[in-house]
């Protein structure tokens, strides 16, 4: 594929995000069924039923709100990642990044944690593109990946019509392609 001038348009894959929202279904079904029968419960794993209680009351928080953001995405019309040759604009998630200039970034490179691979977009100045960030919940997510992974921005292909193999690719050549005709 030549990714020289083009823009390119990856969109967000509806089949991808609608297993992931019947998983979380799942998941709070499963929370919901540990809270009602905490008490009931007696296996090595679950003796104390506090501790069940307590495992319920969070699979049905953290996947709850998993499913509304979920929803949310796609309810959405935006495309999932819009690379063109001013930069890469970032919707495929519920802490997208937006726009990210090619200006600011210094380098592509890719995490894998709990077995899900990402691209990791180094940025110039972290620090302020996180703060810029209008969401705490982003901010906070965007310093933790920070942190961890040595990028604010963390692109997952999980939600998106492509392959991070194909992605990674595809970030890496218009990065190149416009630092190559950037630099005199």
């Amino acid at each position: 594929m030549d990714t020289s001038s083009e823009t390119i348009i990856i969109k967000l894959s509806r089949k991808k995000m609608i297993l992931a929202l019947l998983g979380s279904f799942l998941f709070v079904i499963m929370g919901i069924w540990m809270v009602v029968s905490h008490k009931e419960m007696n296996s090595i794993f679950l003796k104390f039923p506090l501790a069940v209680l307590i495992l319920g009351i969070l699979s049905i928080l953290f996947f709850g709100f998993l499913a509304i953001l979920i929803i949310k995405k796609l309810s959405s019309q935006t495309d999932g990642l819009i690379i063109s040759s001013e930069g890469i604009t970032d919707n495929s998630s519920a802490i997208s990044a937006g726009f990210i200039p090619w200006t600011e970034i210094t380098a592509i490179t890719e995490t894998s944690y709990a077995g899900q691979a990402s691209v990791i977009i180094v940025i110039k100045n972290p620090e302020e593109f996180i703060a810029a960030q209008k969401s705490s919940f982003k901010r906070r997510a965007m310093t933790a990946n920070h942190k961890s992974f040595g990028g604010a921005v963390s692109i997952s292909a999980n939600s998106l019509q492509t392959t991070h193999k194909n992605l990674k690719k595809i970030l890496v050549e218009k990065l190149t392609e416009y630092n190559r005709m950037n630099t005199i």
